[in-house]
């Protein structure tokens, strides 16, 4: 056999050479759009922003939102806050951007047809910024409070810390029971702001999500489900949201909203 390749076969391999280089570079095209279909979805972000690391730790398994002590009589099962919580069920310090955010909670089965409750919202140095006593009139399910706009505005740059109440027994308040958490408020960027005003409302709880605000991730997407609610995609993504926190299987995927009295002893 020659050892030597021939002007013709060198010819012919640098065709060849040539031919597969080119087809490489049309396949990068079509190996980003594989690649960028591989990106998370919006469940799998939101289940990483939701185990992911918080100053103070990590959530580590399914946990139910804040920490919880008391055990009401008139509660079949736990009150269950939707926010991320340690392993012992110690609320990390959640951040937000929202000058009244919304604050979201689970309710079980009631055995009396009302049930008196507590919300009070405390500064950095357990100063109360507010403090209100409501009735919760609905059948199981989830609840969100909306602050009233007579109270002044979070400030930027401070931590805050909120409890919700199940009032058992009036004459004894030691029997409530308790969830809790701690949030601060945020200055907006303007690379975030700017984000916010050019997105739909889907594309929204995915910025929410990458800026790591939990209290407008759930919102948003709350929002997103009942307004949307022939999205099936949009509904599964709620669903699955609600089972990383914990909530029964068979819970109520809709809400009751409460607006907050101005009043403190309103009921």
């Amino acid at each position: 056999m020659n050892r030597y390749i021939s002007t013709t076969q060198k010819v012919t391999l640098a065709c060849l050479l040539s031919l597969i280089l080119a087809h490489s570079l049309q396949s990068l095209p079509s190996a980003q759009a594989q690649q960028s279909q591989r990106s998370p979805n919006l469940t799998e972000k939101i289940k990483r922003f939701f185990f992911g690391a918080r100053p103070g730790g990590v959530v580590k398994g399914v946990q139910r939102g804040g920490a919880v002590r008391g055990r009401c009589s008139n509660l079949n099962q736990q009150i269950v806050a939707l926010v991320p919580s340690t392993e012992k069920g110690i609320p990390f310090v959640e951040q937000t951007i929202s000058e009244r955010p919304t604050f979201w909670f689970y309710i079980p089965d009631l055995s009396v047809s009302r049930l008196n409750t507590e919300f009070v919202l405390l500064d950095s140095q357990d100063k109360e910024v507010y403090s209100a006593t409501f009735r919760l009139k609905q059948q199981p399910g989830i609840i969100n409070l909306q602050l009233p706009k007579t109270i002044p505005a979070l400030k930027e740059g401070n931590e805050y810390r909120w409890v919700f109440s199940a009032i058992c027994n009036q004459e004894n308040r030691a029997a409530d029971a308790i969830v809790n958490g701690r949030l601060q408020r945020i200055p907006v960027s303007s690379a975030l702001s700017t984000q916010l005003k050019t997105t739909s409302p889907k594309e929204r709880v995915s910025v929410y999500t990458d800026a790591k605000l939990w209290y407008e991730t759930l919102t948003a997407l709350a929002e997103l489900q009942s307004s949307n609610p022939q999205d099936i995609q949009v509904k599964t993504d709620w669903a699955n949201v609600l089972q990383l926190m914990g909530l029964p299987k068979n819970a109520p995927q809709t809400w009751t909203p409460y607006s907050l009295p101005t009043r403190t002893d309103e009921k």
